[in-house]
C-alpha cells in the first residue's frame, strides 16, 4: 500500500483573481513562468474553478486556482478577502491506483467531498483532512494525456542540479 504522504509534488494555493495572483507572486518571488488555463467541464458538469496557473518550480509543481464564485466549493473558506494574495489551500499527491485511495481516505473516515475522471487524462479526489493537516489532500491519478499536460508545464529552475 503506497505511504500517505508519498507522491507529494504540489502547493495549492487559491485566490480571488489568478492574473492578479501570479503578478504579485512574480513580484514577490522573481521570474516565475505560469500556465494559465480555463478548466473543462468535469463529468458533464461545470467546473468549480474559472482559472488556475500552474508552475513547476524545481521538482515542486505551484497551483493557483481561481474559484467560481457562482457556485459553492471547497475552496470558498480559504479565498483571500483581497485580488492579488494567494492562500494554502490543500497538497497534492500522484498515486498510482485512484480507486485504492479512495477506499482507503474512506478506512481513514474522511470525507471526499470533490472527485472525478478526465478521460484520458486523470482521475482526482479531494479528502477534508483538515482535522489532522490543517489543510486539504488532493490525490491524483495520471493517465497519458495528464502526464503530457503536466509534462508542458513551465519549470522554474533554481537550484543547480
Amino acid at each position: 500500500m503506497q505511504n500517505f504522504f508519498q507522491g507529494f509534488f504540489q502547493f495549492g494555493y487559491v485566490t480571488r483573481d489568478v492574473d492578479a495572483a501570479v503578478a504579485a507572486f512574480r513580484e514577490k518571488f522573481g521570474p516565475v513562468e505560469f500556465a494559465v488555463n480555463e478548466p473543462p467541464a468535469i463529468d458533464g458538469q461545470a467546473a468549480p474553478t474559472r482559472r488556475i496557473a500552474l508552475a513547476w518550480i524545481d521538482d515542486v509543481m505551484t497551483e493557483i486556482i481561481e474559484p467560481d464564485p457562482m457556485q459553492k466549493t471547497i475552496y470558498d473558506d480559504h479565498v483571500p478577502a483581497a485580488e492579488g494574495p494567494i492562500r494554502l489551500h490543500h497538497f497534492g499527491y500522484l498515486i498510482d491506483d485512484h480507486q485504492a485511495m479512495l477506499d482507503r481516505l474512506k478506512g481513514m473516515g474522511y470525507d471526499v467531498p470533490m472527485a472525478g475522471s478526465m478521460a484520458g487524462v486523470l482521475d482526482y479526489s479531494y479528502a477534508d483532512t483538515r482535522c489532522d493537516l490543517g489543510m486539504w489532500s488532493e490525490f491524483i491519478r495520471l493517465d497519458e494525456g495528464g502526464k503530457a499536460f503536466f509534462g508542458a508545464v513551465p519549470r522554474t529552475m533554481t537550484r543547480v542540479k
